[in-house]
C-alpha cells in the first residue's frame, strides 16, 4: 500500500488530471476509493455513477462525495440518439477536465456478475480522449484502480444468473444493504492503484503496434478457411474492432480511432486485473472447483492452497493475506460461509446446488482470469489428442497452436487474455514454454530451438519481415505430453479451469433457434439446469446467464445468428448456410470438439 501510496504523490506532483478507472464489483467502491484517496491527500475525483444510484438521501450523499449521474444507457434505450444529452455529457466531461478536475468512472460499465474483469465500456474513455486530442488538455494520468474483499459486500448474483431481472436500486434496498455491510464480517479489504500512465504515451505506443495496423478482414469463425496464419495475423485486431462500438462516438469518428480508444481501454482493464489482490476465498475457491469438487480433508486442502498461493506469487501475483496454512483455509471457510462450503469433521466439499455454485464461481473467477491462457492451451491439447486416430504422445506446434488460437476466438467475450502491446500468438508460445518448464508437456526439439522461433518471429514482426516463412518452420517442433501422475494432474486443474463456460456454450449451441432471445437463454438455462439435476453435467456454475449471452454474441460477430430488436423484444434469427458462411452446425461443431470427452475428467463426474 505504500508503493501505491508514494505512485499517487508522485502523480499528483506532475500538475495533471488524474483519471482514476476501478474495476467494478461493488457499489461499496463509490465511497472506499474516495476515502482512500481523502486519506493520501490526492485532490478528489467527480465521479461518474449510473442514474440507478440517484435514490432518496444515498444519492445526495454520493453527490456530496463528488458524484455526478449518467444515464446507463443512451443508445438502445428511451434515449435513443438524444444528442443534446451525449453534447452536455460530453460538455460537462471537458469543462471539468480543463479545469484540472480529477475524474473517476468505472470503465467495465455495471458490476460483474461473474467476478471476472469485463470488457471495457469505452463512451466516457473516448470523450477523454477527445479533450487530448483536441487540445482541451496537454496530457491526463490514466490509474487502473482495483479493490478485493475475503467476502462479497454487496451479496451474490446467483438469482442473475439464473435469468431473474435485475433488481432495482432502492431506498429501503440501500438501507438493507448498509445494514447487512455494517453487521456482517467482511475480513480484509485491499485496494490497490496501479501504476498512472500517459494518455499522451498511450496514443503514441499504439500508433507503433504494427500488428493492430492490418485491414479489418471479414468477422473471424472457425471454418477451415481460417488456418494458423489467418488467425494469428487477424485476430488481435479483430477483438479490438468487435468491441470498439460506443454510444458516445461521433458520427464521424474513424475505426482507428475507435480502435485505439478501445485498445487503451482493454490496457487498463488488463492491468487492473493483473494488479488485483489475490484474497484466501479467491483461492480456496478455485482449489475446491477444480482440484476438489468431490471433497477432500482439511490437511489436504490446506497443502493444496499452500502449493497453489506459493505458484502464483511465483508468476507475479499479490496475495492479500499470509498466516499459517491451517488457519487461512479455516478463515476462508468461516467467509465463504455453510451455504456454499459444507465442512465436516471429515473436511470441507463445496454444496452441490446451482446457486452455490455460482457464487463459489464468482470467487473462484478472480484466479481463472490468471490461468486462462494455461487452461486454454490445455484443452486445445486436449482436444487435438482426443480425436479419432490421433497419436496421444506426440503434437506438433503448429497444430497446437492453431487449436489454441481457435479456442481463444471462442472466448473472446469471457477473458482479455492479453495487453494490446502484445500478440496473442505471443502469448500461446510463451504459455506452452510454462508448461514445458512444468513438465506438462516437453519438447521433442531441445528448448533452445523454440526461443531461436520465438526471437526470429518477433524480430520479423519489428522489421515489418513476411513471417510466413517463420511460421512453417514451426511445424518441425513437436511436444510429447507426459503422462506422469504431476502431469495428469495439472492438465485436469487447467481444464477444469474453463470447462464449466465451455458446457454452457455448448448447451448455448445446442439450444439456439429464431425467436424471442428471452427465450432462448432461458431455454438455455432450463436445459443446463436439467442436465445438472440428472447428474449428466457437475458444473453448476455453467448454468450462467452471462456464458449464454457472451455465447450469442460470438455467434452474432460470425455472422451466424442475427440478433435485432421489434418493439420491446430482442429477437434471434438464426442465418441461412446461404446468407454468409460457416452455418450454424459447422461453428457448433468447432465448439463441441473443446467440450470433448476425456477420461481426465472421469473422477469429477
Amino acid at each position: 500500500m505504500k508503493a501505491c501510496i508514494e505512485r499517487l504523490r508522485r502523480a499528483k506532483a506532475a500538475g495533471l488530471p488524474l483519471i482514476f478507472v476501478p474495476l467494478h464489483r461493488s457499489h461499496f467502491y463509490y465511497i472506499l476509493v474516495t476515502f482512500t484517496l481523502y486519506l493520501t491527500g490526492v485532490r478528489l475525483p467527480l465521479v461518474a455513477a449510473g442514474d440507478n444510484m440517484r435514490i432518496p438521501f444515498f444519492g445526495w450523499f454520493l453527490r456530496g462525495c463528488g458524484a455526478f449521474y449518467i444515464r446507463r444507457r443512451i443508445d438502445g434505450s428511451e434515449y435513443h440518439g438524444d444528442p443534446v444529452y451525449k453534447s452536455a455529457l460530453r460538455a460537462y466531461i471537458l469543462n471539468s477536465l480543463s479545469a484540472k478536475n480529477n475524474l473517476e468512472f468505472f470503465i467495465e460499465g455495471g458490476r460483474t456478475r461473474t467476478g471476472k474483469p469485463q470488457p471495457p465500456k469505452a463512451g466516457i474513455l473516448s470523450v477523454i480522449m477527445d479533450a487530448y486530442l483536441d487540445g482541451t488538455i496537454d496530457d491526463a494520468l490514466l490509474v487502473p484502480v482495483t479493490l478485493n474483499y475475503d467476502k462479497l459486500v454487496d451479496g451474490n448474483f446467483a438469482r442473475e444468473q439464473l435469468g431473474r431481472a435485475k433488481q432495482m436500486e432502492t431506498f429501503w434496498s440501500a438501507l438493507r444493504g448498509i445494514w447487512r455491510t455494517l453487521h456482517t464480517d467482511h475480513g480484509s479489504i485491499r485496494v490497490d492503484f496501479c501504476q498512472p500512465s500517459s494518455l499522451k504515451e498511450l496514443v503514441t505506443s499504439f500508433q507503433k503496434y504494427n500488428h493492430l495496423k492490418s485491414p479489418i478482414s471479414p468477422p473471424l469463425s472457425l471454418s477451415p478457411a481460417n488456418n494458423n496464419a489467418s488467425l494469428a495475423t487477424h485476430l488481435d485486431r479483430q477483438i479490438l474492432f468487435n468491441h470498439s462500438h460506443s454510444s458516445l462516438y461521433g458520427a464521424d469518428v474513424s475505426t482507428e480511432h475507435k480502435m485505439m480508444v478501445e485498445a487503451i481501454a482493454r490496457h487498463l482493464v488488463y492491468d487492473a486485473a493483473k494488479a488485483t489482490a489475490l484474497m484466501s476465498t479467491n483461492v480456496v475457491s478455485y482449489v475446491l472447483l477444480t482440484e476438489f469438487r468431490r471433497g477432500c480433508s482439511l490437511q489436504a486442502l490446506a497443502q493444496r492452497v499452500t502449493s497453489r498461493a506459493a505458484r502464483l506469487c511465483a508468476a507475479g501475483r499479490d496475495l492479500g493475506y499470509s498466516g499459517e496454512p491451517g488457519h487461512v483455509v479455516r478463515h476462508a471457510l468461516d467467509m465463504l460461509g455453510t451455504s456454499l462450503v459444507l465442512v465436516t469433521s471429515r473436511g470441507a466439499a463445496p454444496r452441490a446446488s446451482i446457486p452455490a455454485a455460482l457464487e463459489l464461481a464468482y470467487y473462484c473467477n478472480t484466479v481463472v482470469a490468471h490461468y486462462a491462457p494455461q487452461a486454454i492451451v490445455a484443452t486445445a491439447l486436449e482436444s487435438i489428442i482426443r480425436q479419432p486416430g490421433a497419436d496421444p504422445d506426440v503434437v506438433r506446434h503448429s497444430t497446437l497452436m492453431q487449436a489454441s488460437l481457435e479456442l481463444c476466438v471462442i472466448l473472446s467475450q469471457e477473458f482479455i487474455l492479453t495487453a494490446p502491446c502484445q500478440r496473442t500468438e505471443e502469448l500461446i508460445t510463451d504459455t506452452i514454454g510454462a508448461m514445458i518448464a512444468d513438465e506438462t508437456i516437453s519438447s521433442i526439439e531441445p528448448a533452445a530451438g523454440l526461443q531461436e522461433q520465438q526471437w526470429s518471429r518477433r524480430l520479423a514482426q519489428t522489421l515489418d519481415f513476411d513471417e510466413e516463412e517463420e511460421r512453417d518452420r514451426t511445424d518441425t517442433i513437436k511436444y510429447r505430453v507426459n503422462h506422469t501422475p504431476e502431469a495428469i494432474a495439472e492438465r485436469r486443474r487447467l481444464i477444469l479451469t474453463i470447462r464449466p463456460l465451455l458446457e454452457a456454450y455448448s448447451a448455448t449451441c445446442r439450444c439456439l433457434a429464431s425467436g424471442v432471445q428471452k427465450e432462448v437463454v432461458k431455454n438455455t438455462l432450463d436445459y443446463l439446469t436439467d442436465e445438472y439435476s440428472h447428474n449428466r453435467m457437475v458444473y453448476g456454475e455453467a448454468v450462467s446467464t452471462d456464458a449464454i449471452r457472451n455465447c450469442m454474441r460470438v455467434l452474432k460477430q460470425w455472422n451466424v445468428i442475427d440478433v435485432y430488436s421489434e418493439g420491446r423484444n430482442r429477437l434471434i434469427r438464426i442465418c441461412s448456410p446461404y446468407d454468409d458462411p460457416p452455418s450454424l452446425q459447422a461453428v457448433c461443431q468447432n465448439v463441441y470438439k473443446f467440450n470433448m470427452d476425456t477420461p481426465l475428467l472421469a473422477e469429477t463426474a
